[in-house]
């Protein structure tokens, strides 16, 4: 007697051999080729059938016996014998003929146009780069090559072993911590902490409870709830501008700051319609309507943005807040800490900035009010 094993998944996938798919419309996506096959916890896997399916139900195969090739990470519906049943998240794919699921992701090779983007509900560890425009999204995620113009997003924690070369591009984001070796043009948010081994240059870092750089920050902005701590140089002088903002929360501050985008990207277009239509009044019934739905959507942004910044209250105790510099700080820095602002005009080194009576005072040495 035969019995058929319907899978539900590809027993055939191959990762190395993955084509662009087409779109609805009709244009071929070199992005999203969807190398690896997602499965959850609790996912049916494969069943058994005794009559054999329709020929339209793909991924069969006939057995002489109904024993499950059950492998790493799967085990039978308890409920129902005839069923395999993922035990983990992860990815399923057959190992030495059992079917298995592996919880970590090993992309040994750049995530490039071979693989596509990556999406995966495991651990992530890329062995080579994170090339510009394309994106990794996992649990954890560790880059051991450069992250380039790239989006990296983790629902834990992300390491860059090798460093973050952003171009103006790349964003890192973490719910948890992230740690790269460096940082330069690079947009951050990191819902806990941000550590970098070396410098920060140019780029735009949210971090929800600290940022650590333990070389230079140089030029951008950096926003943390409470604590900022820079070992070697901050700011690079009046020609470089270099922002820190402490008191608030950092992640808010980014939604803020994406909605600012949106709402400068949706100006542009009014003002593109608007003098357009003045230059072509032919064209009114072509940018009327644009023109309308463009300020409905500025009204509706501008409406969430005034929501966003009167539910942004401020930590609760100003005074724990520090941005701590055992190194030099040069002119042109510009510190906040809640209402208060201070430009830095002078050469400072080993300093502590603190809030104190709706000022930001200065001490020194930088680590005497720490702990």
């Amino acid at each position: 007697m035969s019995y058929y094993l319907v899978h539900h998944f590809d027993p055939d996938f191959d990762y190395e051999n993955l084509l662009p798919r087409e779109r609805v419309d009709g244009n071929v996506d070199h992005y999203n080729l969807g190398y690896v096959q997602n499965v959850r916890e609790g996912e049916l896997l494969a069943e058994w059938r005794e009559e054999k399916p329709e020929d339209t139900t793909p991924w069969v195969f006939e057995c002489a016996s109904r024993d499950f090739p059950s492998g790493e990470n799967t085990r039978i519906d308890p409920n129902d014998g005839n069923r395999l049943l993922a035990s983990a998240n992860g990815y399923v794919f057959y190992l030495d003929g059992y079917i298995t699921i592996k919880k970590t992701l090993n992309v040994r090779r750049d995530i490039d146009f071979h693989t596509g983007n990556i999406f995966f509900l495991g651990n992530v560890i890329v062995h080579g780069s994170v090339r510009t425009g394309f994106s990794v999204r996992g649990v954890n995620v560790m880059a051991r090559d450069v992250i380039e113009g790239a989006k990296v997003h983790a629902s834990d924690s992300v390491l860059a072993e090798a460093g973050i070369k952003g171009a103006h591009k790349a964003l890192v984001r973490a719910e948890g911590n992230i740690r790269a070796a460096f940082a330069e043009n690079t947009q951050i948010l990191a819902g806990k902490s941000t550590l970098i081994d070396g410098s920060l240059m140019h780029s735009e870092v949210f971090a929800g409870k600290q940022l650590v750089v333990k070389d230079m920050l140089v030029g951008g902005r950096a926003i943390s709830s409470r604590y900022i701590y820079v070992e070697g140089q901050l700011g690079g002088g009046l020609s470089t501008e270099t922002t820190l903002i402490l008191g608030y929360d950092a992640v808010l501050m980014y939604k803020a700051h994406l909605l600012g985008e949106h709402i400068r990207e949706l100006n542009a277009r009014l003002e593109e319609y608007t003098l357009a239509l003045r230059h072509h009044s032919t064209l009114k019934d072509e940018f009327e309507p644009k023109i309308l739905r463009t300020e409905k959507k500025l009204g509706a942004c501008r409406h969430k943005m005034r929501e966003l910044w009167d539910g942004m209250e401020k930590v609760q105790d100003l005074e724990s807040c520090r941005v701590v510099v055992p190194g030099a700080v040069r002119p042109g820095v510009e510190i906040t800490i809640g209402e208060a602002r201070l430009k830095v005009t002078d050469y400072l080194e080993n300093v502590c900035f603190r809030y104190q009576d709706y000022d930001i005072v200065v001490d020194s040495p930088a680590v005497s009010h720490e702990g």
